[in-house]
């Protein structure tokens, strides 16, 4: 009987595990974009790396800001705003990174979001995602 309710226990932890955010690249980016559209400081900030989030606290000091107020305010731009989750595709999953292409309504082209495996869980690589679009613009 032991055994049973050890494995019992077991399943249901790995079936929660299974559902975390940062169980994919593809999950971190719905979790992440669930959380922008509730306004979820808190869970936008948990599904992205730790080099971009130490990024973005050294720009939001350099505004006198904390990091969760220059967050909220970028949230409340309407520039900002979209209510439609962009369509993925070809998720690609090297070792700790991995990339994912974001359709852009805007240009109706496929933009690519880089990722790290941090602590296990996949996380938004927004420096390394904004290096690279800046490299392919020329601005560089």
């Amino acid at each position: 009987m032991k055994k049973r309710t050890l494995f019992v226990a077991l399943m249901l932890m790995l079936a929660v595990a299974g559902c975390k955010s940062g169980s994919s690249p593809t999950a971190t980016f719905k979790a992440f974009f669930e959380a922008q559209q509730k306004k979820d400081v808190a869970g936008m900030k948990k599904n992205l790396s730790k080099t971009s989030l130490a990024i973005m606290e050294k720009s939001a000091k350099e505004q006198n800001k904390s990091i969760d107020d220059a967050i909220k305010e970028q949230l409340d731009n309407p520039a900002s705003k979209t209510d439609k989750i962009p369509e993925t595709r070809n998720e690609k999953i090297n070792g700790n990174e991995a990339t994912l292409e974001l359709h852009n309504e805007e240009t109706n082209k496929w933009d690519m979001m880089y990722f790290a495996k941090e602590d296990g869980a996949w996380k938004i690589a927004l420096d390394r995602t904004i290096e690279e679009m800046l490299k392919k613009s020329g601005a560089s």
